[in-house]
């Protein structure tokens, strides 16, 4: 681990200290700013905009704003000179905010005037704000305080984050700094008084804070003269560098200690702060043509990307509150000059882009995508602010001259001219964002004609081998990116994929959200862990970035790509059309995914029509009469094709031979072991009614034949009339149950092992008496196995109980009768097995 030296560490504790001393006191400007905003409506207004004039501190009266204000016809015209406000000099500002902060709707005012020669008092009455200036109060003094906390988390995220490095301690100050630049120019208006000012030296803390800010382009110049690299000029000239680097904040130290001021002052502080930030931008714009690596280049990029939108904006607001709050203040109108001021306060908020992607810049955090995404939203947000005030305007004319030239009345008209205007914004928006792409972005527009090609040629592929070979030729063309390896998870054997699909660690866990994964931006500052196997493939396959294809918000592949044959880096332009492709690669993957499942779906079901063909087949097509039995048997499917026989068989010497079988699986291959087992048995009748023998070579065959997940459960049984005896052997079958006449059950357990399990089983015979009024019920175990959807079993209770109710039904209603009760019970939930049952009564 580094060693991290004394003075970092000094620096690192302040950087600390100071973010969360303004942390606390963001906390304090925000609860007076809601006590301020609880008590607006005691706040009032005489109308009166002044600014400040001379040296000597006096104002000039530039308009009375409103004829809702007591000003607009007090006397007091633009261009009278201010000179006491309630008897307190206007050179005492603390006493005039103070004073300020005491008056309430209702309270009498009385401005000091000079006209020419003439000095003479004006009395006015504070009449209550007006509601577009509550709003503008309502959001100077909580916009201010939001700005001041946002620059300060931003801050505190990056130190507490990586706490010993040089650039985030730099940012780190840079945000404090620029934060309370921010709340010291926003925040405008004198609030009440509350506990806060009075017991928590409020205005002292704020008076700090307005010192602080001037830091902030000294901060700002010295990170990009070290960020990424050292510039060489910095390096070379250090003292020199640092004296202008701190000179503005020098110069308010001693302006302030030497109490001068001067309107000459204000503006070399003003100009000095222009050109420090300008050094800033030109540095980092050096920068960017000084680095060798792609990761840094985006690092600067990304960053540069940041203040240029985010100073375009701070600059935009502030030339419109000088333009419309001092050059034109006495030209535009009130509702004008309030609107401008909204419209900074958004131009204010806007400039948090700055430190955000400093932020996202130093912790290489989605660097390519997140310049797409600026420069995307940007050119958007742009073209829509610029057209919706073309529309505004237009709107504006067309009321005026309905009113001014036709004498409109009814606002009808109007209102219908402005309703079709309307509908045109959307679609001229799309049009004018679309010609800024062809014009500005050609490769936009190439790459977007070059993925059409692509989509049209992969309609085709009917494999995804034929997929990916089709993408990753495009791409090395299209694109040129060597090398490109993209996966199809599941598609191309899901084994042969690099990345580990379940686990934490792996690329896969982290991109199955949709982002992208930007294997050089793995460092110790990004806190990035992968897998190392995956780090290692990467590096011997010199993979850059790896993409996901999702569909559908299904994963389904990656693609992984190299670097560009011409060896630059990836522009936003590039990911996007990456980004684009693999997605329609995902689709089409999905779809032949879908395909097979449907294929594989076709098979199964003929599969399986074929298997109930051999089922139905096999069963008897009408039971034989039986000599001294009455005897019924019927199978009753389930949704699938289970492996379930029975069959009745009458021999040549008066003997009938009844089989109940269950073929262990599903499907085809049940069936076709049941057909074998069918034909064996037939075949082993005419040779022997001595059916020990045949069932022991059976079982032989069937050890030999299957795999040790088949097995089939068996019960034989030969009835003969001549005695009244029923011989069989019940090979690990469901004990089938008699019933004599008077209802006592007897259960025939089985006399052997499971037919399949293991070879050379002996199956000893079993012989019982049937007597008359008695019977036998056979059955396999989907009966006894039937389930609710409580999960509770049919079971042999509720079958005796069937049978002995239904003793005096014959064989085939007592067959009906057992499985309809069965198939009430289940009470809707399909069966997961066949129904299966002999019934013989005697």
């Amino acid at each position: 681990m580094q060693e991290i030296s004394t003075p970092k560490l000094i620096i690192s504790f302040f950087t600390r200290f100071l973010g969360v001393f303004l942390f606390l006191f963001s906390i304090l400007a925000a609860i007076q700013g809601f006590i301020s905003v609880i008590n607006i409506n005691r706040d009032g207004s005489t109308g009166i905009r002044y600014i400040n004039e001379s040296e000597q501190f006096d104002y000039l009266i530039v308009s009375a704003i409103s004829e809702n204000y007591p000003a607009y016809e007090s006397g007091i015209q633009p261009g009278d000179t201010l000179i006491k406000i309630n008897g307190i000099p206007v050179t005492d500002i603390k006493a005039i905010r103070d004073d300020r902060g005491r008056s309430v709707v209702g309270s009498k005012v009385v401005y000091t005037i000079r006209r020419g020669s003439e000095i003479k008092d004006y009395e006015l009455i504070l009449a209550p704000l007006i509601p577009l200036e509550k709003i503008l109060i309502f959001l100077f003094r909580t916009v201010p305080v939001i700005l001041l906390m946002a620059y300060i988390l931003v801050g505190l995220w990056g130190i507490l984050k990586s706490p010993y490095t040089t650039e985030t301690i730099l940012i780190a100050l840079f945000c404090f700094c620029f934060g309370c630049f921010m709340y010291a120019t926003v925040n405008v208006g004198e609030a009440s008084d509350t506990f806060i000012k009075k017991y928590l030296f409020f205005d002292t803390l704020r008076e700090f804070v307005t010192y602080i800010m001037w830091l902030g382009p000294s901060f700002w110049v010295l990170l990009f003269a070290t960020f990424p690299r050292k510039n060489r000029i910095y390096e070379n000239n250090k003292f020199i560098s640092l004296l202008f680097i701190f000179l503005l904040p020098l110069i308010i130290i001693i302006t302030t200690v030497m109490n001068i001021d001067s309107r000459m002052l204000t503006f070399m502080v003003f100009l000095l702060l222009f050109a420090q930030m300008t050094v800033g931008v030109l540095l980092l714009s050096n920068n960017l043509r000084k680095v060798s690596t792609a990761l840094e280049k985006r690092q600067v990029r990304l960053m540069l990307y940041g203040v240029k939108y985010g100073a375009i904006t701070i600059g935009i607001g502030w030339i419109i509150v000088i333009t419309t709050q001092f050059v034109l203040l006495s030209s535009i109108s009130t509702n004008l000059q309030l609107i401008s001021l909204i419209v900074f306060l958004l131009c204010e908020i806007s400039g948090l882009l700055i430190p955000l992607t400093f932020l996202n810049s130093f912790f290489q955090n989605k660097l390519l995508e997140t310049e797409s995404a600026l420069k995307r939203r940007v050119r958007y947000v742009g073209v829509t602010l610029g057209l919706l005030g073309v529309y505004l305007f237009a709107i504006f004319v067309i009321v005026r001259l309905s009113v001014s030239i036709f004498d409109l009345k009814d606002p009808t008209v109007i209102i219908i001219s402005v309703l079709l205007l309307s509908l045109t914004f959307t679609p001229i928006n799309k049009r004018i964002l679309i010609w800024i792409d062809e014009s500005f972005y050609p490769e936009r527009t190439k790459y977007a004609d070059a993925l059409k090609k692509y989509i049209h040629s992969i309609s085709g592929k009917i494999e995804a081998k034929e997929l990916l070979t089709e993408l990753s030729d495009w791409i090395q063309t299209t694109v040129g990116i060597r090398p490109v390896i993209p996966y199809a998870i599941g598609a191309n054997g899901g084994t042969k994929i690099p990345f580990k699909v379940n686990d934490s660690e792996s690329v896969i866990h982290r991109i199955r959200n949709g982002s992208k994964f930007f294997w050089d931006e793995i460092s110790e500052r990004s806190r990035i862990t992968v897998d190392e196997n995956e780090i290692d493939w990467v590096r011997n396959n010199d993979i850059s970035v790896t993409i996901p294809m999702i569909s559908q918000g299904e994963l389904v592949g990656v693609l992984n790509l190299g670097k560009k044959t011409n060896d630059e880096d990836f522009s936003s332009e590039d990911i996007d059309i990456l980004t684009q492709a693999s997605s329609q690669t995902a689709l089409a993957l999905q779809n032949l995914k879908l395909q097979s499942a449907y294929l594989d779906k076709k098979r199964m079901d003929k599969e399986l029509d074929m298997a109930r063909n051999i089922q139905r087949r096999l069963m008897p097509q009408e039971i034989p009469v039986v000599k001294g039995l009455d005897v019924h048997g019927e199978a009753r499917p389930c949704f699938e094709v289970a492996g379930d026989y029975y069959d009745i068989i009458n021999t040549e010497d008066g003997h009938t031979i009844m089989v109940v079988a269950d073929v262990s699986g599903k499907g085809a291959g049940a069936a076709m072991i049941m057909a074998n087992l069918q034909a064996s048995i037939r075949v082993g009748i005419e040779i022997s009614e001595n059916f020990t023998d045949f069932i022991y070579r059976i079982n032989n065959h069937v050890y030999k034949n299957t795999s040790e997940s088949e097995f089939i459960t068996l019960f034989i049984g030969a009835w003969e009339p001549s005695t009244g005896n029923f011989i069989y052997i019940n090979a690990g079958h469901n004990p089938p149950l008699m019933i004599d006449n008077n209802g006592q059950v007897t259960t025939l357990d089985a006399t052997g092992l499971i037919l399949g399990v293991l070879p050379d089983q002996k199956y000893e015979r079993e012989i019982i008496k049937i007597e008359p009024g008695s019977m036998v019920s056979i059955y396999t175990d989907g009966l006894e196995e039937a389930m609710n959807p409580h999960n509770e079993m049919f079971g042999q209770k509720r079958i005796i109980h069937a049978l002995v109710e239904s003793k005096h039904l014959t064989s085939r209603e007592i067959v009906k009768k057992v499985q309809h009760s069965a198939i009430e019970f289940c009470e809707g939930k399909p069966l997961h097995d066949d129904l299966t049952m002999i019934v013989l009564k005697r």
